[in-house]
C-alpha cells in the first residue's frame, strides 16, 4: 500500500500552521511535507510531530528571495556562498524535524551567463549539497519543475535531473534521487506511465494534483488511479505527496483517498463517552 504524506502548506490552510499537523494524523496520514517551513521554528515543529506520532517527509531548502521570484541559486555563479548558508539551514531544520529528504532547487537561468559557467556552478553546488547531506544521513531530491509555471528555470525534465543525479553518482554520491512531481510532469513533458517505468529506480519521492487547477487527483485529465495503481505495482516504497490546492474543504476534498483505500475514516478527536 503506497504511503500518503499532506502537504500542510496546502491543505488545511483554515487552520493555524502547527494545527494542520493534528488535522493530518486524524484524518489518517503518517506524515506530512511543507514547503518553506523557516518561518515556523522547528522545535516546535518537532514538538507537534511527536505528539501526534507523524513523520516530516520532505521539505524544500531555502530558495533564497523567494518574493523576489529567485527559486534556489544552485545554478547562480557568484551566489555560492549564500547557496551553502541554505543548505546549512535546511540540514539544521531537518535535523531538529527528523526530516531525511530534501528537495534543493537548481534555480533560475541566468541571464547573459553560457551554459557550460552556470553548469559548472550547479554541478559544484549540488556535489557540496550531496556531501553536506551525506554527512547527516540525508537524501537530496531533485525535481524538475514545469516552464508553464516557471518560465525560465533551470530543471525541467525528468530526463535532466536523471543527469544531474547519474552525474552525483559517479562522483561517488548515493544519496541523490528524483522526486517525480507528476503535475508539473504532466505539463511539461507528458507520457506519465512511461516516465514512471523507465525511471522507478531513480525515484525517492512523488507529489499528485490535478491537472489543470492544482487541485485534488480527481480533478483534471490525470488518471491517478492508474497511475497509484502502476506505482504499487512497481512496489513503490517512497512517501506519495498531497500536494494539491483543496477545491472547497480540506477533508471533503480526501473523499478520494478513502475511496481508493489509500486513508480510512477520520479518527474522532475526543473518545466517545460511555
Amino acid at each position: 500500500m503506497l504511503k500518503l504524506s499532506a502537504n500542510i502548506s496546502l491543505l488545511y490552510r483554515e487552520l493555524d500552521f502547527l494545527d494542520r499537523v493534528g488535522a493530518a494524523a486524524q484524518a489518517g496520514f503518517t506524515a506530512v511535507e511543507v514547503m518553506y517551513p523557516y518561518d515556523h521554528p522547528a522545535d516546535d515543529l518537532a514538538k507537534a510531530l511527536h505528539s501526534h506520532a507523524v513523520q516530516l517527509s520532505v521539505i524544500n531548502a531555502p530558495p533564497g528571495n523567494h518574493s523576489a521570484g529567485e527559486r534556489g541559486l544552485a545554478c547562480l555563479p557568484g551566489r555560492e556562498a549564500a547557496f551553502r548558508a541554505t543548505i546549512d539551514q535546511a540540514v539544521q531544520y531537518a535535523t531538529i524535524t527528523g526530516c531525511q529528504n530534501i528537495h534543493v532547487l537548481t534555480g533560475n537561468l541566468p541571464q547573459g551567463i553560457d551554459r557550460h559557467i552556470w553548469e559548472n556552478t550547479l554541478r559544484g553546488n549540488l556535489m557540496h549539497a550531496a556531501e553536506r547531506f551525506a554527512q547527516a544521513s540525508m537524501v537530496l531530491l531533485l525535481e524538475p519543475l514545469s516552464r508553464q509555471m516557471l518560465p525560465d528555470y533551470s530543471l525541467t525534465t525528468v530526463e535532466q535531473a536523471s543527469f544531474w543525479r547519474r552525474e552525483l553518482g559517479a562522483a561517488g554520491f548515493s544519496n541523490v534521487a528524483l522526486q517525480l512531481d507528476l503535475y508539473h510532469t504532466q505539463m511539461e513533458q507528458g507520457n506519465l506511465a512511461a516516465i514512471i517505468q523507465r525511471h522507478i529506480d531513480e525515484i525517492q519521492y512523488v507529489q499528485i494534483a490535478g491537472v489543470p487547477g492544482r487541485h485534488e487527483p480527481t480533478i483534471g485529465e490525470v488518471n491517478y488511479r492508474f497511475l497509484l495503481g502502476l506505482l504499487e505495482k512497481l512496489n513503490f516504497a517512497g512517501w506519495v505527496g498531497c500536494e494539491y490546492i483543496p477545491r472547497s474543504n480540506t477533508e471533503e476534498g480526501l473523499q478520494w483517498a478513502r475511496e481508493w483505500g489509500f486513508l480510512h475514516a477520520p479518527k474522532p478527536m475526543f473518545p466517545e463517552a460511555h
